[in-house]
């Protein structure tokens, strides 16, 4: 996951802010909408991550104990707990990469202040790629060392209220869009939101959780 556009088409299409302070309002206030200041009060989250594509559709559960970072994953093939302080073999890797990106959909909006090494930018007056309404967007591009997916970027179309409306994955940072998705069905469990539907505009594509809980 991760995307954006090319700095030369920000500056002709919109006003991009260069400041550090104005970036980080903007990625707090997207943070701010999703209750992260309540996300301090969380022990344990679970969901099922599911995919569609075409007619056909995958799932893995996952169980996060956020106290001990005690990671569950269950698919219909296999169940895998491990700590995430202690990953030794190649096959936690993978499962970890899986709950990383899984993880990722659901609350994104709190990486923007979580993640380390990420360059944020936010311009005006951008069209949103479903919708093609004309939105403030913010750009998260991760740099090319670290992390499961190095130099991925993502633009964030928002609302007044910092609300995602819709999003562009660029993968390696791309100037093309990897994928472009709603960002729908919003459910808030002790104070954090998240949003639980993600869909491509032809809709063969949707991502999409259920049985989400917070405890």
């Amino acid at each position: 996951m991760k995307n954006y556009i090319l700095l030369t088409l920000l500056v002709i299409l919109g006003s991009t802010t260069t400041t550090a302070q104005t970036k980080n309002e903007l990625a707090q206030k997207i943070a701010n909408y999703y209750g992260i200041a309540n996300y301090k009060n969380a022990k344990t989250i679970t969901y099922i991550f599911n995919v569609t594509r075409d007619t056909t559709t995958t799932s893995r559960s996952w169980v996060w104990d956020i106290a001990t970072n005690t990671i569950t994953m269950q698919t219909a093939k296999e169940t895998v707990t491990y700590k995430r302080d202690t990953i030794q073999t190649a096959a936690i890797k993978g499962t970890d990469q899986k709950f990383i990106n899984d993880q990722y959909w659901l609350l994104f909006p709190y990486h923007l202040l979580w993640d380390d090494g990420a360059t944020i930018t936010n311009t005006t007056n951008q069209i949103a790629p479903i919708s093609k309404q004309t939105m403030d967007m913010l750009t998260i591009q991760y740099g090319t060392i670290g992390g499961y997916t190095p130099g991925d970027a993502y633009d964030l179309y928002v609302d007044n209220e910092g609300k995602i409306m819709e999003w562009n994955f660029r993968k390696g940072g791309t100037a093309i869009p990897s994928l472009s998705t709603t960002w729908d069905n919003n459910v808030t469990l002790k104070g954090i939101t998240m949003a639980t539907d993600h869909k491509t505009a032809d809709g063969k594509f949707r991502l999409f959780f259920t049985n989400v809980s917070v405890k």
